[in-house]
């Protein structure tokens, strides 16, 4: 025991402390505290236990925080995992054959130097690709299994150097603490990142945008299948990585864009709500597959002289679509509940669990109700559509997923998967040759969903997710639950501009293209597949078969 002499206290009182906290502690309560002074010992040892805690507390703070930081920052980057094993491969979001469309009544056949190819035939696949790439492989005719990945591929590898060096800074940058409110000025090439807090200019935030930007890009690339030229569609990929949806994606997902619900002043007094990318990424990436698909046209045979489609034109490999839907609904878990890009508080924590749950149910509803619906139509069950439905209830929920009830998805579901037959059908009617049906599934599904909160919003939840209505903020929350109409005003405002932007670039972009003619292939190797032409590898079963002499009422 140390000498008494070096403590604030008496032997006698080192002793006393000691009998009550032990020698060892009695040396600490007696260097801090004179006993006699404290009244006795018992006092002096608990003044000397709370002076401890009063100093720990800062030390208890600063770990809590770490923790919570780094539990934050480990959910985003697995989200962005999850939404990047989503991305190389096409959603299989195949029409509902189902629909009964009349077919081309005959098969028209093509002579290509020494090789007539049938043009209008169902074709089954030989062989399985590995890992999600056989999602990519299913949409298409084999010919052309090679050339649709390639593509998914480039997607990532140009959309991350055109988010490196201009997206990240077009979306989310910012100059001296502050961004105008409509395109991000600063950041670029990640000049001035630094990694501290989970922010819009930090890595985790710059990785999980990063994956969101490269799916938004990659759904048109099944949407103009089979005849895009590589170049023309690559100059594209770069395009919309780098300008197109940073700029979108800075309007409501920054507190400075001008249709942000965390702007200080929100359009309408409520600002439009777009949880996990309903308007970013589905509806901007349906709109350039609308737009990409009719200056691309038809494929060579897709439609006959009287306008009906080949049904032939419509790859039906189910046990790779199946895979695929299965593969994507499961990296949904990161699209929807991930981008709450926080899960360490008890708020977080619920709003992840419950966005997890209505994005479950929006899945499983979505496709029984387009299973049910096409049954009524055709009295049959078709797996296309249950896989259909399935993805189209993923999309619809997605921008409220955080913010409406589980039964509200429900309903969303069957709404979706109506819309998504509806608008597919009318695709067709108006001969616009959608391969993966990009243009219903993701503009139309994620256009309804987008509207959908506007009616279904619950106050709580909107309140729970981007705060209490300040003195610039009136009832943003759906019209079902006694909103003002301000919310539902804001989300068609923000669907409008959405596509008024992405047309306002890449209808100029394709239009020059088409005018150049380099927006397509040249016949002969769309013809032939771009696999064989374009590589040199022959991966089609389509049997070659003797040339016909053309008859007439065909082309």
């Amino acid at each position: 025991m140390p000498a008494a002499a070096t403590l604030a206290c008496s032997p006698d009182d080192l002793s006393a402390v000691a009998k009550l906290v032990g020698a060892a502690a009695a040396a600490d309560v007696c260097a801090a505290v004179d006993v006699a002074a404290a009244g006795s010992p018992l006092a002096a040892v608990l003044r000397h236990l709370t002076a401890a805690s009063a100093a720990a507390k800062p030390a208890a703070a600063a770990a809590a925080a770490e923790q919570a930081h780094s539990t934050d920052v480990v959910f985003i980057l697995f989200s962005g995992y999850l939404v990047f094993l989503m991305q190389p491969c096409c959603d299989p979001a195949h029409s509902s054959a189902a629909l009964d469309l009349p077919l081309f009544a005959a098969p028209i056949h093509t002579s290509v130097g020494h090789v007539a190819t049938r043009i209008c035939v169902p074709n089954a696949m030989t062989k399985h690709q590995a890992g999600f790439a056989c999602l990519c492989a299913g949409h298409v005719r084999v010919k052309n299994a090679g050339n649709i990945l390639m593509k998914n591929v480039v997607d990532c590898s140009v959309g991350t150097l055109a988010w490196y060096l201009l997206g990240n800074g077009f979306a989310f940058g910012q100059s001296n603490g502050r961004a105008n409110p409509f395109i991000g000025t600063g950041n670029f090439a990640l000049n001035s990142v630094s990694f501290t807090g989970v922010d819009g200019e930090g890595y985790p935030q710059f990785f999980f945008h990063w994956a969101f930007s490269a799916a938004a890009t990659t759904i048109v690339s099944g949407a103009v299948a089979e005849r895009i030229s590589f170049g023309t569609y690559m100059l594209y990929s770069c395009f919309m990585s780098s300008l197109v949806y940073p700029v979108v994606a800075h309007w409501l997902w920054t507190q400075w864009g001008w249709l942000s619900p965390l702007a200080a002043a929100p359009l309408f007094g409520s600002g439009a709500i777009d949880f996990a990318g309903g308007v970013v990424v589905h509806t901007v990436g349906g709109a350039a597959s609308l737009i990409g698909v009719y200056f691309c046209g038809p494929r060579v045979g897709r439609f006959g002289i009287d306008g009906s489609p080949c049904r032939g034109y419509r790859e039906n490999n189910s046990n790779l679509i199946v895979l695929g839907t299965f593969l994507l609904w499961f990296g949904w878990y990161g699209f929807n509940p991930g981008s709450a890009l926080a899960v360490s508080t008890y708020s977080t924590a619920a709003l992840v669990a419950r966005t997890a749950v209505t994005t479950t149910i929006g899945a499983g509803t979505g496709g029984l109700s387009a299973m049910l619906i096409v049954y009524a139509l055709t009295k049959k069950y078709d797996v296309m559509a249950l896989c259909n439905g399935v993805l189209c209830g993923l999309v619809a929920v997605t921008p409220g997923c955080g913010v409406i009830d589980p039964w509200a998805a429900v309903i969303v579901a069957v709404l979706a998967a109506g819309t998504f037959i509806a608008v597919d059908h009318l695709m067709l009617k108006l001969r616009l040759d959608d391969v993966v049906s990009a243009v219903p599934m993701h503009l139309g599904c994620g256009a309804l969903g987008t509207l959908c909160v506007g009616f279904f919003a619950r106050q709580q939840y909107v309140e729970e997710v981007y705060g209490a209505p300040g003195p610039a903020v009136g009832r943003r929350w759906g019209v079902f639950f006694g909103g003002d109409g301000r919310l539902l005003a804001c989300q068609v405002v923000a669907l409008l501009s959405a596509l008024c932007w992405v047309s306002a670039l890449l209808v100029p972009y394709f239009w020059v293209a088409r005018r150049l003619n380099v927006v397509r292939v040249p016949v002969e190797q769309e013809i032939s597949g771009l696999d064989a032409s374009k590589y040199g590898v022959l991966t089609t079963n389509e049997l070659p078969t003797k040339p016909r002499t053309k008859r007439a009422g065909y082309v």
